[in-house]
């Protein structure tokens, strides 16, 4: 969106309803975490693209990035785990 009218800019498929999202602004990389089917989209905002889908587990939507050594923590409710995921793009 533009931020000053509010026109939509673009839009991009995503794996479902998007949950939380965090942006690394040194990669320009957006990270949305979607609890169903339970997958972290990675975004690259500068070409507008979808880079990868990783999974993580069904109602999996609490995220927490570290954007100093761009990893990313995804936490599992289902199994109890926190992954841990580094961005290396």
């Amino acid at each position: 969106m533009d931020s000053v009218s509010g026109a939509v800019q673009g839009t991009l498929q995503l794996s479902g309803t998007p949950d939380v999202i965090f942006l690394d602004r040194t990669l320009a990389h957006l990270y949305v975490a979607v609890g169903d089917p339970g997958v972290i989209d990675v975004i690259d905002t500068a070409g507008w693209r979808k880079l990868e889908t990783v999974p993580t587990e069904r109602g999996a939507h609490t995220l927490a990035i570290d954007d100093r050594t761009h990893t990313i923590y995804a936490f599992m409710p289902e199994t109890h785990r926190a992954a841990v995921f580094e961005d290396r793009n």
